[in-house]
């Protein structure tokens, strides 16, 4: 996956933008309606006197007047940081995408570094981790391989001799480094 497919991940960008603005949009009726509610029942049960309704239906305009350029302005800011969070959360994203399809490759990649401004630095530890205990073993497991295939070539030149000592004692070393073998594969929860 490239990083510019990744970043373009509109499902999770419009997510997080519409759930930011729908919060904000939720907060700014709230706070419209605490300030202009004082000034709209003076005006709905107040005086009848044309004068007073003047005064109260100024206020009314010089509040409007001032709410809605902070209401955009408001919306704006929280627009460009749900964009600038988007960004601290999926280049780390990316950044594990890649490691997990190197992985399913075959490949052990080098620890993942964030930069100092990203998100989730606990998650790229535990993936650093995950990956270095992956390489310990795929190293054990290997190690035991080559033991194996040793033990197994030096079995067929005891087996061409027809020692019967020598046979038995192989076969204990079998066992040992099958034993082994299981060890390392039990390591994993579910295996295949």
């Amino acid at each position: 996956m490239r990083r510019d497919q990744f970043s373009r991940d509109s499902s999770f960008a419009t997510h997080l933008l519409l759930a930011t603005l729908s919060m904000s949009a939720a907060f700014m009726i709230v706070a419209g309606a605490i300030t202009f509610a004082p000034a709209v029942v003076r005006l709905e049960f107040g005086s009848d006197s044309l004068d007073d309704i003047a005064l109260l239906t100024q206020e009314i305009l010089q509040i409007h007047a001032v709410v809605w350029p902070v209401v955009v302005a408001c919306l704006i800011a929280v627009t460009i940081t749900s964009l600038f969070l988007f960004n601290r959360m999926t280049e780390p994203l990316f950044r594990f995408t890649r490691i997990f399809e190197r992985i399913r490759r075959g490949e052990f990649p080098d620890p993942i570094e964030l930069r100092g401004r990203d998100y989730l630095k606990r998650e790229a530890r535990a993936l650093n981790e995950m990956v270095t205990e992956l390489r310990s073993l795929i190293g054990d497991i290997k190690q035991s391989q080559l033991d194996l295939s040793s033990t197994i070539e030096e079995a067929e030149e005891i087996f061409s001799q027809d020692d019967p000592k020598r046979i038995a004692e192989l076969v204990v070393v079998l066992r040992e480094q099958d034993k082994a073998l299981r060890e390392s594969v039990s390591r994993f929860t579910n295996p295949v």
